[in-house]
């Protein structure tokens, strides 16, 4: 047990030789599915999520990120989708190939739901943090997990209700990065 421990950190360590430097662009993004069934008769909850961001290094390991998300999400239980586009702006620390980032978003909602028709809007706040594993000297494996989480009140046809909308995942994806001296 020792042993794959040491490892394991011997190889975090390995491969925490990326440097993430001033000028560096940085597009990647990250994309993650789920199915979830509340019990073996029912159809199940499809969802995915497509994340992508494009970053630039400010100074040596900080990055400023423009964010785009897109979700889609299929209850075939309760005849229900929700399809949600927005965008916004974060940032990223790294040390070695581990970071820890903060994104603002703004996104519009559309839900249908049987008869339902609605359109909203809502601003979150995300955290995140993660490992980027390199592949070769420009591209890495991200691994990541964030929770995001709402912020005041929707607008559009909810504009009277809170967003205490709440999400916790993991997600898999690359970063590309691409030194500019």
């Amino acid at each position: 047990m020792k042993k794959g421990l040491f490892i394991i950190l011997a190889l975090l360590v390995v491969t925490g030789l990326c440097a993430f430097t001033k000028g560096t662009i940085n597009p990647g993004g990250t994309v993650s599915f789920s199915s979830y069934k509340e019990n073996s008769d029912a159809d199940g909850t499809t969802t995915i999520s497509v994340l992508p961001q494009v970053g630039y290094f400010v100074i040596d390991n900080l990055a400023v990120d423009v964010l785009i998300n897109y979700v889609y999400q299929d209850d075939q239980d309760y005849d229900t989708t929700i399809s949600s586009f927005g965008g916004g702006l974060g940032g990223r620390y790294f040390y070695k190939n581990f970071y820890g980032g903060l994104g603002f978003t703004y996104q519009s909602n559309s839900l249908e739901a049987g008869a339902i028709d609605t359109s909203y809007s809502g601003m979150y706040l995300g955290l995140k943090a993660g490992y980027v594993y390199p592949i070769n000297q420009y591209v890495g494996l991200d691994l990541g997990l964030y929770y995001k989480m709402g912020l005041g009140k929707y607008g559009g046809d909810m504009d009277d209700t809170d967003n205490e909308e709440s999400d916790f995942g993991c997600n898999v994806g690359f970063q590309i990065f691409l030194p500019m001296k």
